[in-house]
This record gives structure tokens, sequence and C-alpha cells, in this order.
């Protein structure tokens, strides 16, 4: 028996160092999601998420990548000691966002090797209170002409009357004008409207793509943006 004891002892003496070798970093989060919930267009919210080391060797936070522009990342120290903690930053920009829920991701590089890249979900329900409809129109021409006339509303859901004082392209490819030019929404309610456009007939072109913008005198949405794409295609 005790011959046996001895074998055992001696087995667990050579093993230890094959399982307690080191893990290397581990990288956690207190959670690898959030939700703003209603976020009001123009607003820019932020969170802190808090980041773990539960590996036994430093953690490097190598870098930390967006989905898009409207979503930025901050992080706190490069290096975590075993079981020390930092934090990431992020902060979610509605501006320029079209209303409802959206979803962008941070992605989190590290030395963790089990765990290298990791996503972290932030999602917020846009409000937005002033629309156009539709928020793009499309047409097929057999060939160029001088005008084009799309008919729209604006709603408004907030609670004072908002006026469109015109309209503006970027790109400036084509002019586009308001029918009728000043256009006066009442808490509420909806107005119908024209937007006239006026591409610039240029040899060999074929399309015009590009935004046209609705000014208004809300304070907190003073734009409306709407998509347009004209096509020649001739017969």
């Amino acid at each position: 028996m005790r011959t046996a004891a001895v074998a055992i002892l001696a087995i667990l003496l050579a093993v230890p160092p094959l399982i307690w070798a080191g893990t290397g970093p581990a990288i956690s989060f207190d959670s690898e999601s959030h939700d703003y919930g209603p976020v009001m267009y123009g607003d820019k919210v932020t969170h802190e998420f808090t980041v773990t080391n539960t590996g036994d060797q430093a953690l490097t936070i190598e870098k930390l990548e967006s989905t898009c522009g409207c979503t930025q990342a901050i992080k706190g120290a490069s290096e975590v000691p075993p079981g020390g903690k930092t934090h990431i930053l992020t902060s979610f920009d509605t501006k320029g966002m079209k209303g409802g829920k959206k979803l962008k991701k941070i992605y989190v590089h590290s030395n963790d090797p089990n765990r290298p890249m990791i996503a972290l979900a932030v999602t917020a329900d846009v409000i937005r209170l002033l629309s156009v409809d539709p928020p793009s129109v499309a047409r097929k021409l057999p060939k160029p002409v001088e005008t084009l006339s799309f008919p729209a509303k604006v709603i408004n859901s907030s609670d004072k009357a908002v006026t469109i004082k015109g309209a503006k392209t970027p790109a400036g490819s084509l002019q586009a004008v308001l029918d009728p030019e000043r256009i006066v929404v009442e808490p509420h309610s909806t107005s119908p409207f024209t937007v006239v456009l006026k591409p610039k007939n240029e040899p060999n072109r074929y399309y015009w793509m590009g935004k046209v913008l609705l000014e208004t005198d809300h304070p907190g949405e003073k734009e409306l943006e709407m998509r347009y794409l004209i096509q020649i295609n001739p017969e």
C-alpha cells in the first residue's frame, strides 16, 4: 500500500508542470453589449466597458476598430497585469443618422491567444421628429431632360411648427428647388411638396446620383436628406 502511495506521489510531482503551466493573458468584459435605448437625433451618448485580465500574464490591448465613424472607442491602459482592470469608453453619435434601431460594433484586438478579437455590440433606437417621405427617389429616362419633379411630404412629429426653408445639393451636379419654396409643417402633421431637380446635361453622362438636403428651422434637425438617382437609358 505504501509502495503504491509513493508511486502516485511521484506521478503527481511529475505532472504539475503540465497542469499548472501558465495560461497566458485572458481578456474578459463585464458585458460585451450595451443598449442605449431611445436616443434623440443629434445627441451623443457614451458607455464604459470594463476589461479584466483573468490570465496569469500581461494582457495587451493592441487596437480598437469600429464599423462606422459614428461609433468611436478610447481604451484606457494598453497593458493590463494579471488580475488587473482597465476600461474602454465608447461613444455613439446620432448626427446624420436616419431614425430607427441601429447596431454598431467595436472590435477589440488583444494578445489573448484564445480570443484575439472580440466584437462589442452597441445598439440605439434613434428618434427623429422630422422625416421626408419618400426618403429616396429614382427615375429612368430615354433621353436627357431639363427638369424632373417628384412629389413628397414632410412629416413633423414634434410639438412645434417647422418651416422647410429651401434645398441644396452638396455634389453640385444638379440644382434642386422646392414647390412651394417654403413649407410650413404644423405640429404632428404632414405637408406635401414637390422637389424639382434640374440636372446639368453633359456629353456622355448617363446618370446623376446624390442627395438633396432640405433646410429646416428646427434647432436639432437642421437638415432632412432625400437621395436621388437619375439614369439615362437610350432606346
